[in-house]
């Protein structure tokens, strides 16, 4: 299954944010080319220069109006890196080898401001993908299945998802969506989250009597972002029963 590799990719070292790149692909992005290429899912590598630095995005093209991101870029090389954002770029390639059709680009430099999504945003614009009508951005979405909210971000695809699930809409960081709405694309961060147990709070309420247990968020670049706060079964569930609907 898919969605094991997971436990291989958090293995995986860069030597620090995309600001450490060199003229070669990061141990990472050489591990995600080495796994398409075993899954028979066919690639770009698109290397780019973006602020003096080089970047590597991932694009796995298809023929759909449609398009599905996360970033691969991490700025703590001594961590899993599980949920920021591993467990994403493994469910975005599982999305494609269960759609082939989909667009899906894995992106760099999201954690230094967006610079893979400024560079697919330009071509977008520039009719490279033919037409996109939305862009889906998955952020840390390995844990929590069916419960997930969506950024605040109004729009075509913000509805068509609230058409389909009566999931939370909250206010969200810096994200790649954040980059590619500014450059007129519409687009909507989703982020899954386990329920709190009966009783307990927090600020993301996913019907009347549960609460999302958003404190996992706080783990991101930390010692505690580990693969063992990952359920790979709640990365199946999230894809399979809830992102494939969205894409349908």
């Amino acid at each position: 299954m898919l969605y094991n590799k997971i436990y291989d990719f958090c293995k995986v070292r860069n030597f620090g944010s995309v600001y450490s790149n060199g003229d070669k692909p990061t141990p990472r992005v050489q591990f995600l080319i080495d796994l398409l290429k075993s899954e028979n899912i066919d690639y770009e590598l698109d290397t780019y220069q973006s602020r003096g630095n080089t970047c590597y995005n991932l694009i796995l093209k298809g023929d759909s109006d449609r398009m599905v991101v996360a970033h691969h870029d991490i700025v703590n090389p001594n961590i899993d890196n599980a949920n920021d954002n591993s467990a994403s770029v493994i469910n975005a390639i599982m999305i494609k080898k269960l759609m082939p059709k989909m667009n899906v680009v894995l992106l760099d430099g999201e954690e230094c401001g967006g610079l893979g999504s400024q560079r697919v945003s330009e071509q977008i614009n520039d009719g490279y993908f033919n037409t996109i009508d939305w862009v889906l951005n998955l952020e840390l979405t390995g844990k929590g299945g069916k419960y997930f909210f969506i950024g605040n971000y109004p729009g075509k695809l913000s509805n068509h998802i609230k058409s389909i699930f009566d999931c939370p809409i909250t206010n969200t960081p810096y994200n790649d969506s954040v980059t590619f709405r500014r450059n007129g694309i519409d687009s909507v961060v989703i982020n899954p989250i386990p329920p709190l147990n009966e009783g307990k709070t927090s600020c993301v309420k996913w019907n009347d009597d549960t609460y999302l247990d958003f404190s996992m968020l706080y783990n991101c670049h930390s010692s505690k972002d580990t693969i063992d706060t990952i359920d790979i079964n709640d990365m199946k569930h999230f894809v399979e029963d809830v992102v494939l609907k969205i894409l349908a």
